[in-house]
């Protein structure tokens, strides 16, 4: 069971975005791919550069290079992100939220002083801006703390959206709904 099912929903009208772990194999693997490609095109490159002789059984050694790589890094990813992948949860009383592997944190709307994105595509970061520290309450359970970015001064809490259903774009759009209409 995910750590988003063994908290309460704070209101009937809780909306739910959940990062699952098949799209987090599969953006893994995307993002892995062209770096083992690059990483094993150069070495090919370099290789007959240098007059080293390139057979038949030379392309399918590379296709297996790049594959098993990449099906390793993106499976080791699923696995460490183990049974917690992040989510964000809207409601009437507040916004909830962890990132993968993170102690949840709930925040009434009143605490919250903005959210926004940074970033793009799978690595897409919700940034969760609170009016202070003090206004959060962190669940107490068995896991790491949450992300906490501080930059002028300013604290805000860090979750990771890039992956999450149905997107980082709806998430913001329902969060600065409620916001607005908490304010």
């Amino acid at each position: 069971m995910a750590t988003v099912d063994l908290i309460p929903a704070p209101a009937g009208d809780a909306v739910t975005f959940r990062l699952h772990r098949s799209r987090l194999w599969l953006g893994m693997a995307l993002m892995l791919m062209p770096v083992i490609l690059l990483v094993r095109g150069t070495f090919m490159v370099l290789a007959a550069t240098t007059g080293l002789p390139l057979d038949a059984w030379d392309f399918a050694e590379a296709v297996m290079g790049v594959l098993l790589p990449t099906i390793a890094g993106a499976t080791g990813v699923t696995l460490g992100a183990g049974r917690n992948p992040g989510w964000v949860r809207a409601s009437a009383a507040g916004l909830e939220f962890a990132a993968t592997g993170r102690k949840p944190v709930f925040l009434p709307w009143s605490a919250v002083q903005s959210v926004g994105l940074r970033f793009t595509g799978p690595l897409t970061e919700l940034l969760v801006t609170p009016t202070s520290l003090n206004a959060a309450t962190v669940a107490a359970l068995p896991t790491r703390a949450p992300r906490v970015r501080r930059r002028s001064g300013a604290a805000a809490f860090i979750v990771d959206v890039g992956l999450m259903t149905p997107g980082p774009s709806a998430l913001l759009a329902e969060l600065n709904q409620r916001l607005a209409a908490h304010r």
